[in-house]
């Protein structure tokens, strides 16, 4: 699980003991550790963090990591040590993790379990120093009342100077009771900070909580959405949807500011909060398809004030709907669709959202799906959608990058992961090598048949402008393939990633990535 904020660690650098080789492509360098087999069939689904001693990982059973979950150490030349620990208590499967998070010298683990009686909350906390846990212990408990405890939605935000930890959870009552919440803060050794509860003006069917995130101040922002539904336009102008900003401060929750989009459907908004604690927030709009992309929507607030300081809507036009499709046959319905006003981009979900230091946004969509047949799953995330905008939410620029990643069974190997670099950023992705040079037509999946890559796509701030460089082939990576999804920064330059042989998971192995300047 990632937070609001990613875990980094200074370390001196260190070359690898079993380093095959390393190899420079402009400005990135990739080195390669030994491949190590594991036990069992667990995979790992978090890289904690790291000490002067060596890695942690968060394990995870079984094939698709559904089963118990534990702490493992691994040494400064990125080798199992044989040091776990089971996280959760007696019956660890059964618990719904809240996350885990490595603080200063400690591993905290948070999580709920549920009984006859409602839900209870508990945390476990590792010391570093010592490898060695402490025995889970009561936090708090929703009983089974009005409604399900089994109900609640559940939040652990750690604080940027690490020193203090928010467990944010709703209190489940029936459906025309006013929507109720209860904020708890901890120091790092859970003694309570404070314990509040909260009571919004709407009932629960009308609001849903969409995100939870700590402003500059520590001040809990929470969002949501009023009259959660898939429909764009209801008959009765008051049953219309709208995104509430909510904070809580001075001991009160205080509605913010709220965004009642302009005819179009904005299924989800992606926040951000300044230095200054200004609070960016941006979407993606559609008119047909609750699914589906016709451009973006950004909005700044400020937070002390309320005030909406912009709001904008970028359409797009024919010519960047059909970026990636080739001239022929199946671009020409395309248009005429366009032309009427019934074609959306597909299936494109807003994954990340960048902010630089002038306020200008650059905000990339992936396109994913699934599909299941036969109690089988086939898992898609295909091309990227750019878009670039000023700091009054003004578009500058928009791309499109072609990109396959279809796999069934499992996801973990697809999507990428992004890098910024001052005046470039980075993509990193699982890639075939047909692929490097694509700019429309059909392209091919890495991950069938020879040609597997891992590749950097590196894309000019300033102008949007691309290319594709590969990183390493399956042979330099030993047969491993990397996860763009599980990572660490081991300083400003150096990422930590990690991969499998999709083949055979016990084989596992890392790569650090380099950033030069």
């Amino acid at each position: 699980m990632k937070f609001n904020r990613f875990f980094q660690t200074t370390l001196v650098l260190f070359i690898f003991a079993h380093t095959i080789w390393a190899q420079e492509i402009d400005k990135i360098t990739i080195e390669f550790g030994e491949v190590f087999k594991n036990d069992e069939r667990e995979i790992p689904t978090d890289i904690l963090g790291s000490d002067a001693t060596g890695y942690y990982l968060l394990y995870a059973g079984g094939r698709f990591g559904q089963g118990k979950k534990s702490v493992r150490k691994f040494s400064l030349d990125l080798l199992p040590t044989g040091d776990e620990i089971i996280l959760g208590g007696d019956k660890p499967a059964t618990h719904n993790s809240l996350g885990v998070a490595k603080v200063n010298d400690k591993i905290i683990h948070l999580w709920s379990s549920m009984d006859d009686s409602g839900k209870k909350y508990f945390y476990q906390t590792i010391d570093l120093n010592t490898f060695s846990s402490s025995a889970p212990k009561f936090i708090a408990e929703i009983k089974n009342d009005t409604r399900k405890a089994s109900r609640s939605m559940s939040r652990f935000i750690i604080s940027e100077d690490e020193k203090t930890i928010t467990l944010f959870y709703t209190i489940p009552n029936k459906n025309k009771e006013l929507q109720k919440i209860r904020v708890q803060k901890f120091d790092t050794d859970f003694n309570t900070l404070e314990s509040r509860d909260f009571e919004f003006k709407y009932q629960n069917k009308m609001l849903a909580i969409q995100e939870v995130l700590l402003d500059n101040d520590e001040n809990l922002i929470i969002i949501c959405k009023k009259y959660n539904s898939p429909k764009i336009v209801r008959e009765e102008l008051d049953h219309n949807y709208e995104f509430q900003f909510y904070q809580v401060k001075n001991n009160s929750l205080n509605l913010v500011s709220t965004i009642v989009p302009k005819d179009v459907h904005l299924r989800s908004l992606k926040p951000i909060i300044d230095a200054e604690n200004n609070l960016f927030v941006s979407g993606i709009i559609s008119k047909v398809n609750l699914y589906a992309m016709t451009g973006v929507y950004a909005a700044k607030i400020n937070l002390d004030s309320g005030t909406k300081e912009f709001e904008t809507y970028t359409n797009f036009d024919a010519d960047y709907l059909t970026l990636l499709i080739e001239d022929g046959k199946r671009k020409e319905r395309i248009l005429k669709r366009i032309a009427k006003g019934k074609h959306e981009d597909p299936n494109y979900v807003l994954r990340h959202v960048m902010l630089n230091e002038n306020g200008e946004q650059t905000i990339i969509a992936e396109q994913i799906h699934s599909y299941t047949y036969n109690y089988a799953t086939t898992y898609y995330h295909q091309n990227l959608a750019l878009i670039k905008l000023d700091n009054q939410g003004n578009k500058v620029w928009s791309s499109k990058i072609g990109k396959n990643q279809t796999k069934p069974n499992v996801s973990i190997y697809s999507s990428y992961f992004p890098v910024t670099k001052k005046e470039n950023f980075f993509l990193l992705y699982n890639c075939h090598e047909s692929n490097l040079t694509h700019t429309t037509g059909t392209t091919a999946n890495p991950f069938l048949g020879a040609g597997k890559i891992f590749i950097a796509t590196s894309i000019n701030r300033a102008n949007g402008t691309y290319s594709r460089q590969q990183l390493a082939n399956k042979e330099q990576l030993d047969g491993i393939t990397i996860r763009p999804s599980l990572y660490n920064w081991i300083d400003d330059n150096t990422l930590l990633m990690f991969g499998q042989d999709i083949d055979n998971l016990k084989n596992q192995g890392f790569v650090k990535v380099r950033f030069t300047e």
